[in-house]
């Protein structure tokens, strides 16, 4: 192209209005290039005021492709410039050239078409050209594809500050996911934290790191809980017992678990840990994790065997409930808490025990009164839902669940009524009885017949006149025959047998007569006759002093 039209073209695009995207201009169209000129005069008064000092004003050194280079390596385009003369020398000067150039890249690629509405967007929000040198976002792949399109068209200044802003950001970047890993590594290690803690059985309740130092054991009163304290030992240790009830449990659809007691033996504790550090060194350590499972037997039997631990063949008072076992002369335990209820009579209790099985010999057929085989530390039933433990340092006894069948819908327990707190409330039952004493009759009782066992604050007839002031009714079912004492026989099936039996609608029975290792007679015949809920006699005189029934559910046996 020779000067003089080089000339002419120049003063042309002069003379054409100014675009006012001027150079950053996003529009591919030939004919637009035609009519605007897309030099931009402000560039220079622009960068000239930048506070952006430049480490080489050295010019770069061109590369060997020019505008067509493929690489994006931003130490790349640090190191050489990129400028368009290098395959069309004659046609670089115009920038409707270069424009024309662009736009026919644009029409074979139709991909483009995002990006460039991207631009228009940018430009936009833009007041000049040095919006592409304050672009600023988290999303690189957003950063490279504006980079992509302007940088060639960049001075060497200008392309050194964004490669330093580039690394800026890289920079950052790697710092924000540094901390989010560290942060990350601490949740997974308070995680991993408390699972030792349950696992070891080093989450501890309120003063039981005092009790483990001792000999003497104590038991923790647990209730289920409506807010959830993530951490709580109390939550933790209830929590479990529960959902390993709730998990295997079959044919008691409707029951409840109602109380957890949590068994903390120091003694039992010790060896326990340490036959679990034997089998460890003879089996393997996958042989030495313990399983949770439940064990029936009398109320009279859990609280000997919370004290002492339990029984096996060749200890002394040890003896089979019912046969000489089927699968081997052993204690008998069951993930299934449906198997460990058809072993307890008159009772709805059930303890849970961490029982190492170590290495079991799978029974395929019976084998009663069979020892431990040899090379073996357990058997189980051919159904594996029967497991037999032959040595008593392989059992803790560790919870003791409390529980309802056809309890109805669950209701949660009065926060704070724990045993003790119920307990010092009975010991002054007395005065409370005065004071309901001396309230003057109402109608507050109408409708209700109750039954009394046990020992009340006063006799009964003093009760029965009580009762009377205030609207009630006592049923007076008695368990006498003839001049004698009625056997135990007549019990078996409730009072229907016996007399005239007037029915009660709400039992109230004494604490000592609950937690009796042995019901008594009365308290016997009306579980036989279907009763399960029975109720304190705080009930009556709390019930009184307010003037209207207080909540029943508040006032139940557990």
């Amino acid at each position: 192209m020779s000067i003089s039209t080089r000339a002419a073209k120049k003063a042309k695009l002069e003379s054409l209005p100014q675009c006012p995207y001027g150079s950053t201009c996003y529009r591919k169209n030939p004919e637009h290039f035609k009519e605007y000129t897309h030099s931009d005069p402000t560039l220079i008064s622009t960068t000239s005021t930048t506070t952006v000092k430049p480490v080489n004003s050295k010019p770069l050194t061109v590369c060997p492709f020019g505008a067509t280079c493929y690489r994006k390596n931003l130490l790349h385009f640090a190191e050489f410039s990129h400028p368009f003369n290098l395959l069309s020398p004659n046609d670089d000067d115009s920038d409707e050239e270069e424009a024309t150039t662009t736009a026919d890249k644009s029409n074979k690629n139709s991909q483009a078409t995002p990006v460039s509405k991207k631009r228009k967007a940018e430009s936009e929000d833009s007041d000049n050209g040095d919006k592409t040198e304050e672009y600023d976002s988290d999303d690189e792949s957003a950063y490279d594809v504006k980079l992509e399109k302007t940088f060639s068209k960049m001075n060497d200044d200008e392309k050194r500050l964004m490669i330093e802003r580039a690394f800026e950001l890289k920079e950052k970047l790697q710092e924000k996911l540094k901390k989010s890993r560290e942060e990350a590594e601490e949740r997974k290690k308070e995680v991993e934290q408390l699972q030792t803690k349950i696992t070891e059985g080093t989450l501890l309740m309120e003063g039981e790191d005092e009790i483990l130092k001792g000999t003497k054991m104590k038991y923790f009163e647990l209730f289920p809980e409506r807010n959830y304290n993530q951490g709580s030992a109390a939550e933790v240790h209830f929590r479990l017992a529960e959902s390993q009830f709730y998990r295997l449990l079959s044919g008691y659809a409707t029951a409840t678990v109602t109380k957890v007691e949590y068994v903390c033996n120091p003694v039992l504790i010790e060896k326990f840990n340490k036959a679990r550090e034997e089998l460890k060194e003879k089996r393997g350590i996958e042989y030495s994790y313990p399983v949770l499972a439940f064990h029936g037997t009398a109320v009279a039997n859990i609280q000997p065997i919370c004290e002492t631990g339990f029984k096996v063949p060749g200890q002394k008072g040890f003896k089979h409930a019912t046969d000489t076992g089927y699968y081997g002369r052993g204690t008998y335990f069951s993930e299934y808490p449906g198997y460990s209820m058809g072993y307890i009579k008159g009772s709805t209790k059930l303890m849970l025990c961490q029982v190492l099985q170590g290495k079991v010999y799978k029974c395929n057929k019976l084998i009663t009164g069979a020892g431990l085989q040899d090379g073996f530390d357990s058997h189980c039933s051919p159904c594996q839902k029967e497991l037999v433990i032959f040595r008593s340092e392989h059992i803790l006894p560790q919870y003791i669940v409390h529980y309802k069948v056809n309890s109805g819908e669950f209701r949660y327990t009065p926060h704070g009524m724990a045993k003790e707190v119920i307990q010092k409330k009975l010991q002054k039952i007395g005065k409370l009885y005065k004071k309901a004493l001396a309230v003057k009759d109402a109608p507050i009782l109408n409708g209700f017949k109750f039954a009394f066992i046990g020992q009340m604050a006063d006799t009964p007839i003093a009760m029965d006149t009580l009762i009377q002031r205030f609207g009630g009714h006592v049923c007076k079912n008695e368990l006498s025959h003839g001049a004698k004492k009625t056997p135990k026989k007549y019990a078996t099936y409730g009072f229907n047998g016996i007399g005239t039996y007037d029915p009660p609608n709400l039992i109230v029975c004494s604490v000592a007569e609950i937690e009796a290792p042995t019901p008594s007679v009365e308290l016997q015949g009306y579980k036989n006759m279907g009763f399960t809920t029975f109720y304190r006699e705080d009930f009556i005189y709390d019930s009184i002093l307010a003037g209207a029934m207080k909540p029943m559910q508040d006032y139940e046996h557990l």
